[in-house]
This record gives structure tokens, C-alpha cells and sequence, in this order.
């Protein structure tokens, strides 16, 4: 993955629900957040695919996550990038209710500082 700022946007596989927010990816390190919602962690690229671990922790108490309100929890991902690492596609999971599953499909905005 390019290092940069990303839009995102994920899904709820089981529901309808979505939400958009920003991610920064750099250095193996991916810092970001939305509208209720902020997510840091790290990611590993081998060839095309990409594999990260996120902790997401509410920081709006308005606001519930795709799955419902959650105060924080852990998300295990993994997708694929294309050569020109424009655009990311990934799946994943709740570490602590892998039942619960998303898609996040991103687009690189910028550099990152």
C-alpha cells in the first residue's frame, strides 16, 4: 500500500449499515477515524496483498459503529491492491465476535506528512 491519506468506507456484511471516515497509512502504521469512531494500528504488505490489525475505540458516545454501539473493540483485516496502489478492497472481523464481519474498500487522497 502507497503511503497516504485514504477515504474508506466499510459495511456491515450482515446489515445495510455503512460508514465513511479517513485513514493515514504509513511506515506500517495506520492511524485514522470518523464520525464517532477512531481506529490506529499496524499493516503488513506481501505482493498484492495487505493484512493489518486495527483497535477502534468510540470517542462520540452519539454515535454507534456499524455493528451497534460498541465502546471499542479489535478488527482483523485482509485485502488486496492493485499494481498502481490507487485503491485497497478488505474483509474482516471482530476479534472478540468473528461472526461480525465488514468490507472496507479505500481510495488514496494524498501523501501523508
Amino acid at each position: 500500500m502507497k503511503p497516504g491519506i485514504y477515504a474508506v468506507k466499510f459495511s456491515a456484511v450482515s446489515s445495510s449499515n455503512f460508514g465513511e471516515g479517513l485513514a493515514v497509512f504509513k511506515d506500517g502504521k495506520v492511524n485514522g477515524g470518523d464520525l464517532g469512531y477512531f481506529y490506529r494500528g499496524s499493516y503488513e504488505i506481501s505482493d498484492s496483498r495487505v493484512t493489518a490489525k486495527l483497535k477502534v475505540k468510540r470517542w462520540n458516545p452519539a454515535v454507534a459503529s456499524i455493528f451497534g454501539s460498541f465502546p471499542e473493540f479489535d478488527l482483523d483485516l485482509t485485502g488486496h491492491i492493485p499494481p498502481d496502489w490507487s485503491l485497497f478492497h478488505a474483509e474482516g472481523f471482530i476479534v472478540q465476535n468473528p461472526q461480525l464481519r465488514l468490507t472496507i474498500d479505500g481510495r488514496r487522497l494524498d501523501d501523508a506528512a
